[in-house]
């Protein structure tokens, strides 16, 4: 037999991929800019903590602007001295405001700053609405919206009318105060002294002296008692008038003062 003679396998062309290379002109275009950037981002870092720090722009001026009755500014900028030393960039605002705020008659209080070395206080005062008599005989004092707050000085604030109620019922005994008010100034009296007991019982003492009684109702219907039995019936004997109990529901009861009267007459209001 003859030798079978075997053919070499062809073998295929293998594909190469192009190679891109890049010109050695845009490398070096390409060091430059990230050496820039990285030159420019250090700048920039640096400035940032420069800018940070206490003795960059100091803050030379503090401006408090505001009405004041009771607050005395050598208080406030006082408070303010410490957080509101440091650089214009740097300051916490933040403290500022809270340290403006921590003074009793600072009601709130907000802060900007002033290009280039200035901070701006804005303070609006506590307007103080009653004493309150608290349970260790000391008095603060009730805002507008029946928060208490303590002050210096608030036991000489006479001409202010004197909350008594548990604690805790500023807000209510507020609220009623100001809702008993304005019907009281069309009669020409106002509200000396509030009080709200354990019972939840009120009672009210004029400012001439006159003691109310007005129980636990609603403020409408010993209103509405109270302001057709005054000019009627109480106010030509005023003066003479210890107390007058409006817890009735149709009528009132009137104790005279020792001496000026019999001990107790009743009315009936039709």
């Amino acid at each position: 037999m003859g030798a079978r003679r075997i053919q070499p396998k062809t073998q295929k062309p293998v594909r190469r991929l192009p190679q891109w290379s890049t010109p050695g002109w845009l490398n070096r275009r390409l060091l430059g800019a990230l050496v820039l950037f990285g030159g420019l981002g250090s700048l920039l870092g640096y400035g940032g903590w420069q800018l940070a720090q206490p003795d960059t722009l100091s803050i030379r001026a503090v401006q408090v602007k505001g009405e004041f009755r009771y607050l005395d500014k050598a208080d406030l900028y006082a408070a303010l001295g410490e957080p509101a030393s440091g650089g214009f960039f740097n300051v916490d605002v933040r403290a500022v405001k809270l340290a403006a705020e921590s003074l009793p008659w600072v009601d709130r209080a907000s802060v900007r700053r002033v290009w280039p070395d200035s901070l701006r206080v804005m303070v609006v005062e506590q307007v103080p609405l009653a004493r309150w008599q608290q349970a260790d005989g000391s008095t603060a004092l009730v805002n507008m919206r029946g928060e208490l707050f303590a002050a210096v000085g608030a036991e000489e604030l006479t001409q202010l009318p004197l909350f008594h109620a548990p604690e805790g019922a500023a807000e209510a005994v507020a609220a009623r105060y100001q809702r008993l008010s304005a019907p009281l100034a069309t009669l020409g009296l106002s509200v000396r002294e509030l009080g709200l007991n354990q019972r939840r019982a009120w009672r009210l003492q004029l400012n001439n002296g006159v003691l109310l009684l007005l129980g636990r109702g609603g403020d409408e219907a010993v209103l509405d008692r109270l302001m057709s039995a005054w000019p009627l019936a109480l106010a030509a004997h005023a003066e003479t008038i210890e107390r007058v109990d409006l817890r009735y529901t149709n009528g009132f009861a009137v104790r005279w003062k020792p001496g000026m009267g019999p001990d107790t007459q009743s009315g009936k209001l039709g």
